[in-house]
């Protein structure tokens, strides 16, 4: 193939199936990050807390074990140019995702590798979900138009239909702008209001589906490993309410990425280990979609 990859020291949850529905990707990119660099590290650092973890999903009474992930490494990026970068991480993963079918884990990286990996994917996407404190809407940020805080906007300006979860960091730009697009935000007082009935989140029909977790999406008593943490985030029982209602209204979960752990500050490597475990729940939750509803 044209494209290339790098072999991790270790595979996802260290139980490699090359036949297994559930492939995984590393993308080791932090070149925009404006506030606490370090999240090109993370791949690896989830990988290892994931094998140190029980292969069973709580949401799902799925058990992992004999599943196992197709692990495809990390992908090898240009230094120095984020456009080239970016560009390469798109190429990638339509590579991937013609010969993978199943669901897509993509470690990153911050959060603008989202903007790449959806384009790559849009033919076989409805909708985008993203979890995040921030709208990451702006126009542009300290003079750059491609970043970690513009990315969700040139999304919607190319015709995703987005929703949007758990957010409590708006500026007024980005405030005005989504007010003019039909994008769902669900705030995270909003989420909080909403989790006794799990109807009125008011989700609908997703189709087939792109998740996007920004891991300072969580309060950062409970995620401190992130690059900018936000105060007043999601606890765990309201993000997992959430993705699990997430998967009930999706009649197919296309790529799911983890984004904006940072090892450097990450206490304990807590977030990691969060992070790892949100991608087994996030597992198990797609093979139970998979035997509901027929998904080959």
């Amino acid at each position: 193939m044209a494209w290339k990859i790098a072999l991790s020291h270790s595979r996802f949850a260290c139980v490699e199936s090359e036949d297994s529905p559930i492939a995984v990707l590393g993308v080791p990119f932090d070149a925009t990050s404006t506030f606490r660099p370090g999240s090109r590290y993370a791949p690896s650092r989830i990988r290892e807390a994931s094998c140190n973890l029980e292969l069973y999903s709580l949401l799902a009474q799925v058990i992992l074990e004999d599943i196992g992930f197709k692990d495809y490494g990390d992908i090898v990026l240009p230094p120095g140019d984020v456009a080239e970068a970016l560009a390469k991480i798109e190429f990638v993963l339509k590579n991937v995702s013609r010969e993978h079918t199943g669901l897509l884990l993509i470690l990153g990286g911050e959060h603008s590798i989202t903007y790449p990996a959806a384009r790559a994917l849009r033919n076989h996407v409805d909708t985008l979900i993203v979890f995040d404190a921030h709208l990451d809407a702006r126009s542009e940020y300290l003079g750059s138009s491609l970043n970690h805080a513009t990315f969700l906007r040139k999304l919607v300006n190319e015709g995703f239909k987005v929703v949007h979860i758990g957010s409590r960091a708006y500026s007024k730009e980005e405030l005005e702008y989504m007010s003019s697009t039909d994008v769902k935000v669900v705030s995270a007082v909003d989420l909080s209001n909403k989790v006794s009935n799990i109807e009125r989140l008011g989700l609908g029909d997703l189709g087939s589906v792109y998740i996007s977790i920004d891991m300072d999406v969580f309060d950062p008593s409970i995620a401190p490993g992130v690059s900018n943490p936000e105060p007043f985030g999601l606890d765990h029982r309201l993000f997992l309410w959430a993705l699990k209602s997430v998967f009930e209204r999706s009649s197919d979960v296309i790529a799911l990425d983890i984004v904006e752990v940072n090892p450097l500050v990450d206490v304990g490597g807590i977030t990691s280990v969060l992070a790892a475990k949100i991608a087994i729940e996030a597992s198990g939750l797609y093979l139970k979609l998979k035997s509901s509803r027929g998904i080959k």
